[in-house]
């Protein structure tokens, strides 16, 4: 009985140990998702939608599209460093 019990967590926490990764990497995703939907466009929105990177990456590369557009520095720009930190 006792050996049935242990199996039965040890089988739990490698699930949990595996699961954990992309857990937070989905949540991470979302949390990030959810700061860039309330200040991207459309089109932006079917891109991160077509993204296979992670959601950081995505909203950096927008901040470093809007620092060439308006160059460095521009306060049009914190928006989007706001989205990734």
């Amino acid at each position: 009985m006792l050996t049935r019990i242990l199996s039965i967590a040890l089988a739990i926490a490698i699930v949990v140990m595996f699961a954990a990764p992309f857990a937070r990497d989905a949540y991470h995703r979302y949390e990030v998702s959810t700061r860039l939907n309330k200040i991207i466009d459309a089109s932006d929105r079917v891109a991160f939608n077509q993204w296979n990177g992670d959601a950081a990456s995505f909203a950096k590369t927008l901040y470093e599209r809007c620092q060439i557009e308006h160059g460095q520095g521009a306060a049009t720009c914190e928006r989007y460093h706001f989205a990734f930190k």
